[in-house]
């Protein structure tokens, strides 16, 4: 996020300071999301999203078993970066950090492992452990960002990079772990009611008249990346209300989503074809240099990751092939001469536009540089989250 842009990547999304997550005053932690539904059948430009082999586009072949051994390796690898008492740290070794926003992100991506479910709940139950009762802010339901020195104790910043999507991901991850299925999920998340609602309301009170809200109440900025989670997160959470039976709570979540939308379609510049990075506290909106990596043209995606409109919409489509123009050797991680992180929710927007052929080549890339060699640093835990999510895609249509 830069500070308060949700997303991963660079200062503030990326991980460049290993725990900041948010945008333009962190340091650099990126976040990455993305898993795309596979149909199975080879697509026409020789890749599939299901689990037939299928053509990179650069030399490699891929089948459902790479993806499988991808998601798996990731797995393990995130498995490893918990702490005794739940806590899902940035990364490994110690000292560390526990940004809240980029492990949320990461265990969102657990919950598509069956067998990472109880990890889950242990990250779930630190953050409850962990909310604010009364913050810097005056609000509540709000979570620091956490130090770890080298011998594993845990000290809090006493800030966090954002308000408004450190909120959102938390609730995306909740609706996540409800989709699993699994019972003693629903009943665990059944009995935390009441902070669910706690965590939603923080996003309510730094969103505005136009259906945006800040990065957090004294950084005035509303981010396209973070509303995008924003968005994200609120829907989410109307559907866990409804699903959990409680429709008052589902109804007014789902009316604050909608407002979340209609702020972010005003976000778009139609005389460009392209989405304002962010609004300001005056009311002036910042356009995109595509040419910058980030924010401006990583944010062109988290319509996309964040399933605002769906692919066939004719801005997301002009948006991704404005993109495409400026970074052609994305796939090839040429943006590195720019950002030193893998950005792995890019990855993830191209398998949701249904480009596999872009998305696996980004993905053999990512393996042979980070994976293989036994996810090496600028990996961690929230790339890692994305990294897996877009291997989930292409294995089952789990996002």
């Amino acid at each position: 996020m830069m500070l308060g842009i949700a997303a991963c990547g660079s200062a503030g999304k990326n991980g460049n300071n290993a725990g900041n997550t948010s945008g333009t005053s962190s340091n650099g932690n990126p976040s990455s999301t993305g898993n795309t539904s596979s149909t199975g059948s080879t697509s026409s430009t020789g890749s599939t999203s299901g689990g037939s082999t299928s053509s990179s586009g650069s030399g490699a072949v891929r089948t459902s078993a790479t993806y499988t051994n991808n998601f798996k390796a990731t797995s393990s690898w995130l498995a490893t970066l918990f702490q005794p008492d739940g806590a899902l740290l940035y990364g490994r070794p110690l000292p560390t950090t526990i940004s809240p926003y980029m492990s949320n992100l990461a265990a969102v991506a657990l919950t598509k492992d069956l067998t990472r479910l109880g990890q889950v709940q242990s990250w779930m139950k630190w953050v409850v452990a962990h909310l604010n009762n009364t913050d810097r802010w005056g609000m509540s339901g709000t979570i620091y960002d956490w130090n770890v020195d080298a011998n594993g104790n845990e000290t809090s910043t006493g800030d966090a990079d954002s308000t408004d999507s450190y909120a959102a991901t938390f609730l995306t991850l909740a609706w996540n772990y409800w989709q699993s299925g699994d019972a003693n999920a629903q009943s665990y998340l059944k009995s935390i009611s009441q902070e669910l609602d706690l965590v939603g309301s923080v996003i309510a009170k730094t969103m505005q008249a136009d259906g945006l809200t800040w990065a957090k109440p004294d950084y005035q900025i509303k981010y396209l990346m973070d509303n995008c989670e924003v968005y994200r997160g609120l829907k989410d959470l109307a559907s866990l209300f409804s699903a959990m039976g409680d429709s008052t709570r589902g109804s007014y979540y789902a009316n604050l989503a909608a407002q979340s939308l209609n702020g972010i379609n005003g976000l778009w510049i139609s005389n460009i074809g392209l989405w304002a990075v962010y609004k300001d506290n005056a009311g002036n909106y910042a356009a995109p240099n595509v040419s910058t990596w980030y924010p401006d043209a990583t944010a062109q995606v988290f319509p996309i990751i964040e399933q605002i409109v769906p692919a066939s919409d004719s801005r997301v489509q002009s948006a991704y092939a404005k993109f495409n123009a400026a970074w052609p050797g994305w796939p090839e991680l040429s943006f590195q001469s720019q950002d030193s992180f893998p950005w792995c929710l890019v990855g993830a927007a191209a398998a949701l536009m249904g480009d596999s052929t872009r998305a696996n080549q980004y993905l053999n890339a990512i393996t042979t540089k980070y994976v293989n060699p036994g996810f090496v640093w600028t990996m961690y835990n929230a790339e890692g989250g994305w990294y897996m999510r877009t291997n989930s895609l292409y294995m089952s249509g789990q996002f």
